[in-house]
């Protein structure tokens, strides 16, 4: 067995709830509660849609729970069809280092698990806080290379299957096959989140915590895979491309990789989230938006490569395309005075005065937000108006970064919307009660149930 193998599995094994500190039990479950109104939020799209109808046409012997649905299918579907509604309004959270990732979304893997053994809230924090250590530990360690074309995914279904073969109960053998199969026979390509964006893209991660959490199954019953997976002549270094060493994960003294994840105040890419809060701070001051003549901003080169380097970026043909496009998001956060999940209608990214304003953006790599990037998301903006006066701000720590976190009220603004448009108040209220005392559940089918939408169509 290769060390990152056994590393990986020597650690998941080792971790109990026991040795997490309350802090860290304490962010967790505000993270939970985070995801949890990603998920209902996003219930209702086109892609969870899809889901549900697929996970409906399955049944097992040990089924777990679809989320505001209630249907009964197999864990490895209920992962996906609760992954494709945490991550479809790319609301939830990020984590940053050598690359990005969005951690929070091995949620779906773990109700998964802890469903389908009838666990516990606290199973539930234990596997987030181990999935976010596996996950983000991959990217401290430089597993995650994003100019050799692949995924977060290809590393996310490394941490869900750690998470998985955890919450089932495997035995350590049992747990290393799950990891080596999920990992050699799930590779995803980078272009999921490139050009004119599909559907995939918030469903790709979703995938990876299916085939994880089938690997899972599969090795409880016996099944083997290689050895070497990580570091054999053709195993994952040689195939991806990418040679790492495994950084030191979370232990005593240490502090937890899910206490530096990043919450988002709008449903946008990670990149552009201090880039939206820059120009609602200057928007105030701007007369008119006639009298925008033009909007220039400076990023780093990551969210100058993801959401401001190509044709779609200007032009997004897809509500995917425009949750990715910083022309986009700060035209309309000047425009509408905010961004909300209403402007991903296709009445906004195709509105003429929209698409007008957009092209008076300018969008390009600056020194000092590359200098501060990854530990500070910085943007800065100038914007020109008519009568020659520029405009400037520059937003470094954006409303939930773990630098400036979200109160629970603050939060409790973002989760509302999304949870009332299914749920009664009533109904939302026991929810967040319950996720905010998330250690004290014995099982989690009474949380689930809290989800269960009435008049979902």
């Amino acid at each position: 067995m290769d060390r990152i193998l056994q590393d990986l599995s020597d650690y998941a094994w080792g971790l109990a709830y026991g040795d997490l500190p309350q802090e860290v039990i304490d962010r967790t479950k505000h993270i939970v509660v985070d995801t949890m109104g990603c998920a209902l939020g996003a219930a209702q799209s086109p892609p969870a849609v899809i889901a549900r109808a697929v996970a409906s046409e399955v049944t097992s012997a040990a089924p777990a729970t679809v989320l505001v649905s209630g249907q009964k299918t197999s864990p490895d579907l209920a992962a996906f069809v609760n992954g494709v509604m945490i991550r479809y309004l790319d609301f939830n959270d990020t984590y940053t280092s050598f690359a990005t990732c969005h951690p929070s979304d091995l949620l779906a893997p773990v109700l998964a698990a802890v469903d389908a053994t009838h666990g516990s809230g606290r199973d539930v924090i234990l596997g987030m806080v181990l999935g976010y250590e596996v996950y983000c530990g991959l990217l401290d360690s430089g597993a995650m290379d994003r100019e050799l074309c692949w995924d977060q995914s290809t590393y996310g279904v490394i941490a869900a299957a750690v998470v998985a073969a955890k919450l089932l109960g495997l035995s350590k053998e049992q747990m290393a096959n799950a990891i080596s199969l999920a990992t050699v026979s799930h590779l995803t390509l980078e272009q999921v989140r490139r050009g004119q964006i599909s559907h995939w893209k918030g469903c790709a991660l979703a995938n990876a915590s299916r085939n994880a959490v089938f690997s899972a199954m599969l090795a409880s019953k016996g099944m083997t895979g290689p050895e070497e997976v990580f570091e054999g002549k053709e195993g994952f270094m040689k195939g991806t491309g990418v040679t790492f060493e495994l950084q030191p994960l979370a232990g005593s003294g240490q502090q937890y990789r899910i206490m530096s994840a990043r919450i988002k105040a709008f449903p946008s890419g990670y990149f552009s989230q201090s880039a939206i809060e820059a120009v609602l701070d200057l928007r105030s001051r701007i007369p008119a938006i006639d009298d925008i003549k033009e909007v220039r901003l400076q990023t780093f080169p990551s969210g100058y490569q993801v959401m401001g380097s190509s044709e779609a970026n200007w032009k997004p043909e897809t509500r995917e395309s425009a949750d990715h496009s910083l022309p986009f998001v700060m035209a309309i956060g000047l425009m509408e005075g905010g961004l909300e999940i209403r402007h991903y209608d296709q009445e906004y990214y195709k509105r003429t005065d929209v698409r007008a304003l957009m092209q008076k953006i300018s969008v390009r790599v600056g020194d000092e937000p590359t200098k501060a990037w990854p530990e500070v998301p910085l943007n800065i903006v100038d914007i020109e108006i008519r009568s020659g006066e520029v405009l400037s701000t520059k937003v470094a720590y954006h409303l939930g970064h773990f630098k400036r976190l979200m109160s629970d009220e603050e939060q409790e603004r973002k989760f509302r919307p999304m949870a009332e448009a299914l749920l009664a108040k009533r109904q939302a209220d026991s929810l967040l009660a319950c996720l905010r005392q998330l250690e004290q559940l014995e099982r989690i089918d009474d949380l689930i149930t809290l989800t269960l939408a009435p008049n979902l169509p």
